[in-house]
């Protein structure tokens, strides 16, 4: 018995989803108080302290937004391919596919490189 070979949108689901771990372990990490000096949960939620975080881990937020973003639509992409085939209907779903992700994208890098200064 041999086993199937996996389609591009199961790899990269499994990598997205690797990555997600990853990212989603270093964002819950933010708000374990005894790590950043602080002793209850509630104060790592501060407007203060949230800000911060943006300031100097927006960089992993973004990317932790990017690969979400990415692998949620992904998924949506494969069961939508395999409802219907043919040329048009493809390439219609994937180019839907790009401009969602690019605009969610973008809209998420405006809310990071957007922040005002904290009062």
């Amino acid at each position: 018995m041999s086993g199937g070979k996996a389609s591009s949108v199961q790899i990269w689901q499994y990598i997205t989803a690797i990555l997600l771990i990853g990212l989603l372990g270093f964002h819950l990490l933010e708000r374990v108080p005894w790590i950043w000096g602080v002793s209850t949960m509630d104060q790592t939620l501060t407007a203060a302290f949230v800000h911060s975080d943006y300031v100097h881990f927006g960089w992993a937020l973004l990317l932790l937004a990017y690969v979400a973003l990415f692998h949620g639509l992904n998924g949506v992409r494969g069961m939508l391919l395999e409802l219907r085939q043919g040329r048009l209907y493809t390439a219609t779903i994937n180019a839907l596919f790009w401009i969602v992700f690019i605009v969610f994208a973008a809209i998420a890098t405006l809310t990071v490189a957007k922040l005002p200064a904290y009062p």
